[in-house]
């Protein structure tokens, strides 16, 4: 029997890398996005002529989910969708991908909603051009999906760990401090970190926004890693 992990467990041959590329696209779409004013009215509801309880923002969101769902992107275990998409039959024929992973939603659309309202009033200039309304919901979608995307490896992240070592997870029952000390490297997070003011500089943003964005998803990512390891305990 290989002991070699399923190819999406693969830390440093596919995970990390991917976290990498991931890095990238958002601070891309960042940069992107702080080229336009805050636009405060995209984020109201009031503007979707078809549906007056939709803001623009929710609007744009559920109509790129929609299409990803119909492409199949929330079969994956590791993905998750900020707007309910559960109903959406994918239009490809195939078979449902198999997963290393077991199922569990993070639920963090909410809390990456948040903090990135908070970043927009950092990193925006004040005011309204309705000029941009298109465009600034557009770089919205990008960076939201990407910062999802990112935070949710934490699945794959902690299922790798947990088989490399069941028994030292297994022992800690769950206890936060114990999970921590199997979880956490401070060298990775210092490296993530100086990832982060590096594409600060290099597409011109303000390097404690970018940094600080960094931050957020490695707090939020370790809390999915906390409670997928705890439910992957319970079940052992």
């Amino acid at each position: 029997m290989s002991n070699l992990p399923h190819p999406h467990l693969d830390l440093a041959g596919k995970i990390r890398p991917g976290l990498d590329i991931l890095a990238n696209e958002i601070v891309i779409a960042l940069k992107k996005r702080s080229r336009f004013h805050v636009n405060a009215p995209v984020y109201e509801t009031g503007l979707v002529v078809s549906d007056a309880s939709l803001t623009l923002l929710e609007y744009a969101l559920g109509s790129i989910e929609r299409c990803h769902a119909e492409l199949g992107r929330y079969t994956f275990a590791s993905q998750e969708a900020f707007t309910p998409v559960s109903k959406v039959s994918p239009v490809i024929d195939r078979a449902p991908p198999e997963s290393p992973l077991q199922e569990m939603q993070s639920g963090s659309g909410q809390k990456i909603l948040g903090f990135y309202q908070q970043w927009l009033a950092q990193a925006c200039p004040a005011g309204v051009d309705t000029d941009t309304y298109g465009e600034t919901v557009t770089s919205d979608v990008v960076a939201l999906l990407a910062i999802m995307e990112r935070v949710n490896l934490g699945k794959s992240v902690a299922e790798a760990k947990f088989l490399d070592q069941p028994g030292a997870f297994i022992d800690t029952a769950g206890e936060r401090d114990g999970l921590l000390s199997l979880l956490v490297k401070k060298d990775r997070e210092a490296n993530v970190l100086a990832l982060a003011a590096n594409l600060a500089q290099r597409y011109d943003l303000p390097t404690e926004h970018v940094v600080d964005t960094f931050k957020f998803m490695i707090a939020t990512t370790i809390e999915i890693e906390i409670d997928y390891l705890r439910m992957r305990i319970s079940g052992a």
